[in-house]
């Protein structure tokens, strides 16, 4: 039995030094992959700060790789779901036509606080903080404009800043871009009766897809997110699932090597947007952020008049805000240019599809120099 125990101990002890050997080699990789990815490109620019906007302090990171290139301001999704966590290889692809800055906005991500748990963010105050990050950024890089690259929710309030402001605005790229959220619904439902004509459980669900714009903002903005959720059933079993990993992407690389993020960043970005159950709604910015208001103070449907180059890139099977809503908007669209791009697969495609994305971007800036 004594030798048992001696041999059990060993055994005990070199797992334990493997694991730390382990655990101290990631530390290691992953610090050395952080220094190489924080390198300044020579002549260019890598600056992360806080800046005051609007009695907050929020986050941008400016990465270029010179610094003569115009300005794109980078607007997540949302509202509140930061993802500087992973997304600096995707914008690094167009940092040699841009210098590009990557935002936090209020209350997420590096942004976000504990002070701020709880608060209820309005779309009135993200577009005032749109207005003064621009205004900021073309006094501090020196420029007359710059140019909008926003994804989903960002792109909706790319559009509104550049609709309400075409002198701080040269382009807007806007991917996966959110209409308005009724035709959204409306179009899903089409889509969603059309799938489950066979299946009469879901077809009834189907069936109570809400489409009334009264209806939908009689509810309170966590019963709309899970209605939506619910919604989630009908592309389980008749979709393709939209993978974050169905793109060229890396995202386990670009979250063990983002040279922005520390550990406790990473907590407090997790901890500030994933509740655990939706009891906990109140305590996190992802689902509270929009919480006055309703998804129809961002709707562009009507507002087709741009004074400024726009160019919209879809995924071809987009069921969050629906691909045939989008291009049918872009039909309508005025500008002095504009184009329209569809890549393979849903929602983040555009973004996660990142060499497509380049290529996009650096065809434009070729045919607009």
């Amino acid at each position: 039995m004594k030798k048992f125990f001696k041999i059990l101990f060993k055994i005990v002890k070199w797992i334990f030094i493997i694991i730390i050997s382990i655990i101290v080699l990631f530390f290691i990789v992953r610090f050395i992959g952080q220094k190489i990815n924080n390198r300044t490109p020579e002549g260019g620019i890598n600056e992360t700060m806080y800046v005051d906007i609007n009695g907050t302090k929020q986050w941008i990171n400016i990465y270029g790789q010179d610094k003569d290139n115009p300005v794109l301001l980078y607007l997540h999704g949302g509202p509140g779901q930061a993802t500087s966590d992973l997304d600096y290889p995707v914008l690094r692809k167009l940092s040699d036509v841009y210098t590009v800055v990557n935002w936090d906005q209020r209350a997420c991500g590096h942004s976000w606080t504990k002070e701020q748990k709880g608060d209820q963010v309005t779309y009135e105050q993200l577009f005032s903080d749109g207005e003064e990050m621009t205004k900021f950024l073309l006094d501090y890089m020196g420029k007359d404009k710059i140019s909008i690259l926003g994804i989903s929710w960002g792109a909706a309030f790319g559009s509104n800043l550049v609709l309400d402001h075409p002198e701080y605005y040269e382009t807007l790229y806007a991917l996966s871009l959110p209409v308005d959220n009724i035709e959204i619904q409306k179009a899903y439902k089409d889509m969603a009766l059309e799938w489950t004509k066979n299946d009469p459980e879901l077809h009834k669900l189907a069936e109570n897809i809400i489409t009334e714009q009264e209806k939908y903002d009689s509810m309170s903005y966590e019963e709309q997110r899970l209605a939506q959720v619910e919604q989630y059933s009908f592309e389980e079993k008749y979709a393709e699932p939209d993978s974050l990993t169905a793109g060229d992407v890396n995202i386990l690389a670009a979250y063990v090597f983002n040279p922005y993020y520390s550990l406790k960043d990473y907590y407090n970005t997790f901890y500030a947007s994933a509740p655990k159950n939706p009891d906990e709604f109140e305590d996190y910015c992802y689902y509270h952020c929009a919480m006055k208001g309703t998804w129809k103070d961002f709707s562009i449907l009507d507002r087709t008049d741009y004074k400024v180059p726009v160019y919209i890139i879809m995924g071809n099977k987009d069921y969050t805000v629906m691909t045939s809503v989008t291009k049918a908007y872009y039909e309508r669209i005025s500008a002095p240019d504009k184009n329209y791009y569809e890549v393979e697969g849903g929602h983040y495609m555009p973004m996660l599809r990142s060499a497509r994305l380049s290529e996009i971007v650096h065809e434009i800036n070729a045919n607009n120099p």
